[in-house]
């Protein structure tokens, strides 16, 4: 242990958390984690409803847009922790949304379509603060969750540096009883968590996952296109991908030019 090692602040404070937006049908918010400050260290899952207006706002949007990430953050005026939302404190807060995202600046969103939201949470699907202790899982590891309707996929995220990897399927597994998709299980592929890469590690297509990590309950799993994937948004203490990223944006630049 480096006894010149800056203090950790244990007790969480009230900030803005960023959220990705899953779903149509079910609403779910997956936090943007950060390895280098308490108050994002966790990975959390939320299902959630919107006041009407803003919900349809999203739904028409969306259904213009579909390959687009969309973020919802907390108004700075409505901060809280994160296990103040754990433990039922929160249960609405107010908040903007944005299609697109960037990595530039640690994160940037992009065009706001509703500048005011309601969110109103319903329940707690995921919840667990990371542990650099405890090792990341052998094999690429993704919480399965949805609603019966729609399912998706989470990177199970463990220790820096790492990948957050978000995608929805194109069917319900009918492997899966509805009551456990509703409260997450893991998957596991058969390729080894890491390297940590520069781009998704699991394509569009047929896959066999083993359910729980158990070798005697292999399934079938088709997998979506990926609408958000990044090692960046300050999620690790340095970018394994920044450079990279840079020079593609860079490129990017000069071709619009």
């Amino acid at each position: 242990m480096n006894d010149d090692a800056k203090p950790w602040p244990i007790k969480d404070t009230p900030n803005t958390h960023g959220m990705f937006m899953l779903g149509t049908t079910t609403l779910y918010l997956c936090h943007m984690p950060m390895f280098g400050m308490e108050d994002h260290l966790y990975q959390m899952t939320l299902q959630v409803r919107l006041d009407p207006a803003s919900m349809s706002t999203y739904l028409a949007d969306k259904a213009q847009h579909p390959g687009s990430p969309y973020n919802l953050t907390n108004l700075e005026r409505d901060s809280f922790t994160l296990p103040q939302v754990a433990c039922g404190q929160v249960r609405q807060y107010v908040a903007a949304i944005y299609r697109d995202y960037s990595n530039e600046g640690g994160g940037t969103p992009g065009t706001q379509i509703v500048g005011e939201a309601t969110v109103f949470v319903e329940r707690v699907v995921v919840y667990r603060a990371f542990d650099q202790n405890i090792p990341r899982p052998a094999n690429l590891t993704y919480v399965l969750f949805g609603d019966g309707k729609e399912a998706h996929l989470d990177h199970y995220i463990a220790v820096d540096p790492d990948f957050q990897h978000l995608l929805t399927l194109p069917a319900v597994p009918e492997w899966l009883d509805v009551t456990q998709l509703q409260a997450g299980v893991l998957v596991s592929f058969p390729q080894p968590s890491t390297p940590i890469g520069c781009t998704p590690p699991v394509t569009p297509g047929a896959h066999t996952v083993q359910f729980q990590g158990l070798a005697g309950a292999a399934v079938p799993l088709t997998v979506g296109t990926t609408f958000w994937y990044s090692t960046g948004n300050s999620l690790n203490a340095v970018d394994p991908c920044g450079a990279r990223q840079a020079a593609e944006s860079a490129i990017s630049n000069e071709v619009a030019q």
